[in-house]
Order: C-alpha cells, then sequence, then structure tokens
C-alpha cells in the first residue's frame, strides 16, 4: 500500500510541472534589486546574456505554477515576460498589464546563475 502512496505522488509532482519554450529577445532590460534606478541593457554580446540564454533553452522542462512576489535578485524584461532571478529560484513573470504577475518557478543549485545576479553587485 506505501508502494502505491509513494508512486501516486510522484505522479502528482511530474504531472505538475510545466515545459515551457522561453527564448530572450535581441536586446532586454535588466533591473538590479539593490538599486531600483539603475537599468542594465544585455545582448546577445554579453557574457550575461548567454549564461541566461542557455540555461533557459536547457531549462525548458519543470516550471511550477506560482504567484506572489518574490524579493531580492535580478529582474530581467525580455517580450512579454520579465525573469527574476534570486538566491534560490528563476520566477518567471508575465508582464502584460497592469503589472507583471508571477506564473512559473524553477528551483536553482548554489552558484548557479550567479554571474547574473553577480550583476547586482
Amino acid at each position: 500500500m506505501s508502494r502505491i502512496l509513494v508512486i501516486l505522488s510522484l505522479l502528482v509532482l511530474v504531472g505538475c510541472s510545466r515545459s515551457l519554450d522561453i527564448e530572450l529577445e535581441p536586446e532586454v532590460n535588466v533591473f538590479l534589486s539593490n538599486n531600483a534606478d539603475q537599468q542594465l541593457r544585455l545582448t546577445s554580446t554579453d557574457k550575461e546574456y548567454n549564461i541566461l540564454n542557455e540555461w533557459l533553452e536547457t531549462h525548458g522542462t519543470g516550471w511550477y505554477q506560482t504567484s506572489g512576489r518574490y524579493p531580492g535578485g535580478v529582474y530581467v524584461v525580455s517580450g512579454k515576460y520579465g525573469i527574476q532571478i534570486t538566491e534560490t529560484n528563476v520566477v518567471l513573470y508575465s508582464t502584460t498589464p497592469p503589472e507583471p504577475k508571477a506564473i512559473f518557478i524553477q528551483s536553482i543549485g548554489k552558484g548557479e546563475l550567479s554571474e547574473i545576479r553577480n550583476l547586482a553587485n
């Protein structure tokens, strides 16, 4: 009986995750949580842009629905999405008006995407 519960639990967890195909626009705006007035632009010639783009390409699966707000990190605006990189998560926001809304989240490992998070330092 306990094996059935474990299998059902795994199926529910796997069934809740989504696959997303997120591509960065050719130029993205970056906002830093520690200095809201400072804005950076990144393009495909920037190392941080390529790191994030590659991460998004290789992490298309394992996204979970979410809502609310997440403090800190770096916020990247690309087309209809906002992408927030914090110490422990990547949060995908819908940027359709009236204000951004968190829609999906994925956990990241320690040190993962640190080049992008370090833009805030």
